[in-house]
């Protein structure tokens, strides 16, 4: 078996960020509004600059639902003018999107401290 490239490794990386980041993302935009799961991948697309995408969103928005973050809410039609099912966030969603960023935050600081090499003091 080869050893990965550099590239391989960059992009599984890339791909384990945005597992990790894919809750916190959806929450967050579902803390600004109701959106359907269109609308949801479309919104990490263009907020992120292109960056951000979600192949497979349904197993987030599932996971989310049964963890009693995330809820349906009225059936609706969109802008495409077809009937979707939106989701909403619940009030333990924010909660745990507060518990997100605080780790997220807590993190980022810590790499970042890394990176520009301090010692922590």
């Amino acid at each position: 078996m080869a050893a990965e490239t550099p590239k391989e490794r960059s992009n599984n990386l890339e791909d384990n960020l945005k597992k990790a980041l894919t809750e916190l993302l959806v929450l967050h935009l579902l803390s600004q509004r109701e959106y359907y799961i269109g609308e949801l991948t479309d919104a990490l697309k263009e907020k992120s600059g292109g960056t951000l995408t979600i192949v497979f969103p349904y197993a987030a928005i599932y996971r989310m639902s049964r963890a009693e973050y995330i809820t349906e809410s009225k059936k609706r039609v969109a802008p495409d003018g077809r009937w979707r099912q939106y989701y909403k966030i619940t009030p333990e969603g924010r909660a745990y999107l507060r518990e997100l960023l605080e780790t997220y935050d807590r993190f980022i600081t810590g790499v970042s401290e890394i990176l520009k090499g301090g010692d922590g003091t």
